[in-house]
């Protein structure tokens, strides 16, 4: 999947589960990727895997 969708996939997951903004979604991501010093489409994917997860789960 491409950066960018991967990036508006997580998004939508952190708007839904935090009832947050789109713009506080993407600095949030941001902030982690910047933080952990790991791309942010790959911080993308942990939030989209851990959903999954969880979905799976319930």
């Amino acid at each position: 999947m491409e950066d960018r969708k991967l990036i508006e996939k997580a998004k939508g997951i952190l708007m839904k589960r935090k009832s947050i903004s789109e713009g506080e979604a993407y600095r949030r991501i941001q902030k982690m990727s910047m933080d952990s010093r790991v791309a942010m489409r790959d911080i993308a994917n942990k939030i989209i895997e851990l959903s999954e997860k969880k979905t799976s789960a319930t």
